[in-house]
């Protein structure tokens, strides 16, 4: 069985603090799996991370200018030769296994042509949003199809050949981060085995406010991603886009409703009211129980009430910004 070559390439922008965990976490992993090199591309930072990362002992690019990660990543697998990238954030502490996981799946399978990992679900900063977000994540990726899979930048390995017979990154689309490894993964398609490892995971280091959160789910994923649907046609039964995501998100705004309407209703004796606002209320309850159920595991009851009424606004925006998509593009033929 032949073993496959891996490198690392790692887009850093005005992330100093970020890889002085990073990067030593990911030339471990390297040494662990059987060696390979790590790059990491510097998109014309203003902190000194491209200071930073030589000293730490990464193989160091500088961009001119600022760019977004799509652009980053291309600009590095253009300059590593390893059968195998790596693709890995700035702000993920590799795992000590994610290179021996990665080599041996890609050794295994000559079909394979990209493996996809996950955040753990041990985020180190513990504030709401950040806690929210990280959870959200590992969640629904430790639950996505494990067979052809979505690819996802943030740990995601690709076989370099085949990422450059399809192009790359559309770093023309999508100049900062958005959903360049969602768009990637659809001309992935038909040209090998696409999946997804549960056991291949990061640490996110990234912390969260509530304003970022609904601003990068808005700007950075609903709406590019609702684009891209209207765009090619196709839905997938797959990470937010899964059915019961689907259900949950016309349940939504509803159960919100409820939410506002139960104790006005329960006080005013408006009792058919009552009864539909309890109706909507167990039945969001019921569409996101394993989701609440994780989130009462990793941080507490108290987290996952809160954590269950946040994720009804966000199945909410999202949905509202996909249902205006979709008007725009019918209008438009």
């Amino acid at each position: 069985m032949d073993q496959p070559t891996v490198a690392i390439v790692m887009p850093a922008y005005n992330a100093v603090r970020e890889v002085e965990l990073s990067i030593p976490a990911a030339l471990a992993a390297l040494e662990a799996g059987g060696g390979g090199e790590l790059l990491v591309v510097d998109p014309a930072s203003t902190d000194g991370t491209g200071d930073a990362a030589e000293r730490l002992g990464a193989r160091l690019i500088r961009l001119p200018q600022r760019e977004g990660p799509a652009r980053a990543r291309n600009e590095g697998v253009a300059l590593i030769e390893a059968d195998v990238i790596i693709f890995i954030d700035s702000d993920c502490v590799a795992k000590p296994d994610v290179a021996a996981r990665v080599r041996a799946a890609f050794a295994e399978d000559p079909e394979l042509i990209s493996l996809t990992g996950s955040y753990d679900e041990h985020p180190p900063y513990r504030a709401f949003a950040s806690l929210y977000m990280n959870l959200r994540h590992h969640y629904t990726h430790q639950r996505a199809q494990r067979e052809g899979a979505s690819f996802w930048a943030g740990l995601g390995a690709i076989r370099r050949s085949v990422f450059l017979e399809v192009g790359g990154f559309d770093a023309v689309q999508f100049p900062m981060p958005m959903i360049e490894d969602i768009e990637l993964a659809l001309r992935l398609k038909g040209r090998g085995r696409t999946a997804l490892d549960p056991e291949l995971q990061v640490t996110h280091l990234k912390r969260w406010s509530i304003g970022s959160v609904i601003k990068t789910d808005i700007f950075s994923r609903a709406l590019p991603w609702s684009k891209l649907i209207a765009a090619t046609g196709e839905m997938p039964n797959d990470l937010n886009l899964r059915t019961s995501q689907r259900i949950a998100a016309m349940v939504a705004p509803l159960a919100l409703l409820g939410v506002l309407l139960l104790p006005v209703a329960l006080f005013a004796s408006w009792n058919l009211v009552a009864y539909a606002a309890l109706a909507v209320v167990l039945a969001s309850l019921a569409l996101n129980w394993p989701m609440i159920a994780f989130f009462a595991r990793r941080a507490g009851p108290l987290f996952a009430i809160f954590g269950w009424l946040f994720h009804q606004l966000h199945l909410t925006y999202s949905a509202v910004v996909f249902a205006l998509v979709s008007i725009v593009a019918r209008l438009k033929g």
